[in-house]
């Protein structure tokens, strides 16, 4: 009897890994045919940066690991990416795990379908030179396969909110957290209770100013973060990227990625 057993559970095994490997090819074939769309993104989403270049926040980068830039874009362009994300918000994957976080986020490949103004912000090669300039090296997007390498971040629900947190590394290079302020505001006017938190290295916590059409750029490794929970009729939606100097990673941290990505985007993450 217990032979058949044996035999039974070899062979569902096999099953799930020979189901597992024509899933993981349909994936590369999905996520290639969406990038070849790339260029004709990129063309007919240009981008208008106002902000002038200054020299003076690479050093303040490097001094604090983190930097903010006041009205970046134009307000056009913020507000066509504002009403992207806006619109895309029934498509966003509901999240809530106790005392650390509870949102809704749009993933990387969503954002292909439904925000491309959002995925050609990600893929500017004037942004990749921006951040290059700030943190001083060249800096590449993280793998199409790292459904955080560019998402869209909802906080609208009263306590949604995302506790204290780094943003863990799971490539070889240096990776760098960036995020875009598209909408902030409270009901009855100014800015909602989502405010942007870091931990000094003095143990005395920082707000930071993430008004609509702030960037932000920082080494979430290395910055210990949090956003406040939201109140009542608060709406905050941020445009969350994530360059590496070096984007090739391992069998292992590529595991470990996908099941820090379950949080944002529920068990599939784990193979899709």
């Amino acid at each position: 009897m217990w032979r058949w057993a044996v035999a039974a559970i070899m062979a569902i095994c096999l099953l799930l890994l020979v189901l597992l490997v024509r899933h993981r090819r349909y994936r590369r074939r999905t996520l290639a045919s969406l990038a070849s769309n790339r260029a004709d993104w990129l063309r007919d989403h240009p981008l208008t940066i106002v902000a002038d270049p200054d020299e003076t926040l690479a050093a303040e980068f490097a001094r604090e690991g983190i930097v903010r830039i006041d009205r970046f874009l134009s307000p056009q362009c913020l507000q066509s990416l504002r009403g992207e994300a806006e619109a895309s918000i029934d498509q966003m994957t509901p999240s809530f795990i106790p005392t650390h976080k509870k949102g809704r986020t749009l993933s990387y490949e969503k954002i292909h379908h439904y925000a491309p103004g959002c995925l050609s912000f990600y893929h500017s090669p004037e942004i990749q030179q921006r951040i290059a300039g700030l943190v001083g090296m060249p800096v590449f997007p993280t793998p199409d396969g790292d459904q955080s390498s560019l998402s869209i971040l909802c906080y609208k629900e009263k306590g949604d909110h995302i506790n204290w947190h780094y943003d863990h590394n799971f490539y070889r290079g240096r990776h760098f957290t960036v995020l875009l302020s598209l909408a902030n505001e409270a009901a009855s006017g100014g800015l909602s209770q989502s405010t942007l938190m870091r931990r000094l290295p003095d143990g005395t916590d920082q707000a930071l100013d993430t008004s609509a059409n702030t960037l932000v750029v920082f080494e979430g490794a290395r910055v210990l973060h949090r956003a406040y929970p939201t109140a009542e009729g608060d709406l905050r939606i941020m445009l969350s990227m994530t360059y590496c100097a070096d984007p090739r990673t391992s069998w292992l941290k590529e595991f470990a990625r996908r099941i820090k990505d379950t949080a944002f985007y529920g068990i599939r993450a784990l193979w899709d």
